[in-house]
């Protein structure tokens, strides 16, 4: 930070930008559509060591209400025993309790999960307090000098940041009912061909489908639709689109397994 003389003022801020200005205007039109996280006020208890949460206004029944729609639940209990384990994950090691502003971080985080029951609060716990402690293992990573250390860290780290997507994971397909659901956006029929939308398997390789020991052609012809395209260039388009034998006659074509002599007895 810059200092100046006693006598002389900072200079003042300036003033923001016409494009700093509507950022502002755009943040403040979203902010307004936000619903408010759950907070909590922080003080400690007679015995000089208990942390006492409080509501951070007047209308406790109205509080009540946002905590339980919070969490998911009817129940005073779970949804007293949730913000107990968002504490524990929010603590941190040699401190008491956790700070209010921790304790109103996760708070804010959990509120983005938007829990309709108990279990898919308690997902959305599990994956506050996972990416915690792979925060703290990662910062620990970067804090090491010990090589070793600084490995057994990050490979913690590292998973339990794949246990959080999996935890979203989770979450997601409880919330679809395990059905999983395809969307198609473009699809490419030519003409005089048919489209099949979805999984399609084709056992084998090399374009082709094997019946048994034999290969044969696609089974299903509709893999052989595709765009008419014009024909190849040639010199003369009058002319054959292949070379073609003229007044030479017909022959016999020569058997591919019969030989022109006899066998030879091998020796």
């Amino acid at each position: 930070m810059a200092k100046y003389p006693a006598t002389a003022k900072p200079p003042a801020p300036r003033q923001p930008s016409e494009r700093e200005k509507r950022t502002i205007q755009r943040a403040r039109e979203r902010q307004k559509k936000r619903p408010v996280a759950l907070a909590f006020t922080m003080e400690i208890g007679e015995d000089g060591t208990t942390p006492v949460l409080g509501a951070p206004h007047a209308d406790e029944v109205g509080y009540r209400l946002h905590r339980l729609e919070t969490f998911g639940t009817t129940s005073d209990a779970f949804s007293a025993h949730a913000i107990g384990w968002l504490g524990a994950a929010m603590h941190q090691r040699g401190a008491s309790h956790p700070t209010q502003d921790a304790l109103n971080a996760a708070l804010a985080a959990f509120n983005a999960f938007a829990p309709r029951d108990e279990v898919e609060a308690l997902l959305a716990l599990q994956a506050v307090a996972t990416h915690e402690a792979a925060m703290s293992m990662l910062m620990r990573a970067k804090a090491a000098d010990d090589l070793t250390v600084m490995e057994r860290c990050g490979a913690l780290a590292t998973k339990l940041q794949r246990t959080f997507v999996a935890q979203i994971e989770a979450l997601a397909k409880l919330r679809r009912g395990g059905e999983q659901t395809v969307r198609v956006e473009h699809v490419h029929v030519y003409h005089g061909g048919q489209a099949v939308v979805g999984a399609v398997t084709t056992p084998g390789g090399g374009g082709s489908l094997e019946n048994g020991h034999q290969a044969y052609g696609p089974v299903d012809q509709r893999a052989l639709a595709v765009a008419p395209g014009a024909p190849l260039l040639r010199q003369d388009p009058a002319r054959d689109g292949v070379s073609v034998a003229r007044d030479e006659g017909q022959e016999a074509m020569p058997h591919s397994r019969r030989g022109s002599g006899k066998r030879r007895t091998a020796r």
